[in-house]
């Protein structure tokens, strides 16, 4: 420590130094009501065409549905009639194909005094 200057005592002026003083801030809780906001006009209006708009779709889902059961209901009710008239149409054909048989022609004209002239028979296709 050689070379460090050496002070007398009388010589050194002592200054005390002060810090600068800190507060504690503290947090202060406030109590805040809540109030609720007043329902105005339009926003009234704005539910009351949201419920309106919920009860008409519901009514035009219901009313569909009640017309596609319907209308399912006219089809097979038709797809029923159709296929009976198809069927009745497939036995008249057999019965005419039945009835236009050659024995059978052949019968009939045996029996009322006919006879078979094969001159006299043209194929036509």
């Amino acid at each position: 420590m050689d070379g460090l200057p050496k002070y007398n005592n009388s010589n050194v002026v002592t200054k005390q130094i002060s810090r600068p003083e800190t507060k504690i801030k503290h947090k202060t809780v406030k109590n805040v009501k809540m109030v609720k906001p007043k329902w105005d006009t339009v926003d009234f209006m704005m539910v009351g065409a949201a419920v309106l708009t919920v009860i008409v779709m519901a009514f035009l889902v219901i009313f569909m549905a009640n017309k596609s059961a319907t209308a399912n209901t006219q089809l097979s009710t038709t797809s029923a009639q159709l296929e009976k008239v198809r069927n009745k149409n497939n036995d008249l054909k057999q019965e005419v194909s039945d009835l236009s048989s050659p024995d059978r022609l052949n019968k009939i004209a045996e029996k009322n005094g006919l006879k078979l002239n094969n001159q006299n028979i043209r194929n036509v296709k």
